[in-house]
């Protein structure tokens, strides 16, 4: 029984990656066209293309991996995941610019891990607590 489970959020996990690997990529080349082609400013950038980012995810994620219709409140609580993964990383935006001697872009590739690792987790557990299988 605990093996199936595993298994299911392993594959779960696995087509969440897949769609996270799209939209970074996505949100990259928009990042680097934004801040190193037309120079916008980094903290309005971040988020602006985050907000962007953030509801193609939730349509992916909704269809391709959970497989549950759209409701509202479960794309506020999307949002809301995605909210605190950018204000995760924007503080360690601000923190490693202080710390680390990269630019802009490449500060931008070090969040990552810390903002996907917290996005699956809590999109699980609002697309099985909120949603409407179907």
């Amino acid at each position: 029984m605990h093996l199936i489970k595993i298994k299911k959020l392993i594959y779960l996990f696995s087509k969440f990656s897949l769609v996270g690997v799209f939209m970074t990529f996505l949100s990259l080349a928009t990042g680097y066209v934004f801040l190193e082609i037309f120079h916008t400013p980094l903290f309005i950038t971040y988020v602006l293309n985050n907000l962007v980012m953030i509801f193609i995810s939730y349509q992916l994620n909704r269809i391709f991996t959970f497989k549950v219709k759209h409701r509202a409140v479960s794309m506020v609580l999307y949002y809301f995941v995605y909210a605190t993964g950018i204000l995760l990383g924007m503080l360690l935006l601000w923190l490693f610019k202080y710390l680390l001697p990269f630019g802009n872009f490449i500060l931008t590739l070090c969040v990552l891990p810390f903002t996907m690792a917290s996005n699956f987790i809590l999109s699980k557990l609002v697309f099985d607590k909120v949603s409407i299988k179907g």
